[in-house]
């Protein structure tokens, strides 16, 4: 019997493109037959270029941030692109795989 995995990909930034593409790729390599259905919103993530990919720190009050910062003080202009060189530089400073590494890799899996 095939095993099967269903994910939904229902946001389009780059905090909330991980899980999908990580539980995918690690379902893919367990021999799991794996589909992602892409929301409206987690459309972004099937375009070719994914450098655009932000995340924002008021869509997810639940991301750690090194610096506390209130609320209010979340909506100011230049916070989200800061926000987003962090985390991109965290992810690479921790070896973890990009998104677009990700993204081959489940379409890879699909192919074989």
């Amino acid at each position: 019997m095939t095993k099967k995995l269903a994910l939904i990909a229902s946001k389009g930034t780059l905090d909330w493109a991980y899980p999908p593409f990580i539980l995918a790729s690690t379902a893919a390599a367990l021999d799991y037959e794996v589909s992602i259905f892409f929301t409206f919103y987690g459309l972004t993530l099937l375009k070719k270029d994914l450098s655009e990919l932000k995340v924002s720190p008021l869509g997810n009050p639940a991301m750690p941030m090194p610096v506390p910062i209130p609320a209010i003080a979340q909506v100011l202009p230049g916070l989200e692109s800061a926000a987003t060189l962090m985390m991109r530089r965290k992810l690479k400073n921790k070896g973890v795989a990009s998104i677009e590494e990700l993204r081959s890799i489940c379409l890879v899996s699909t192919t074989l």
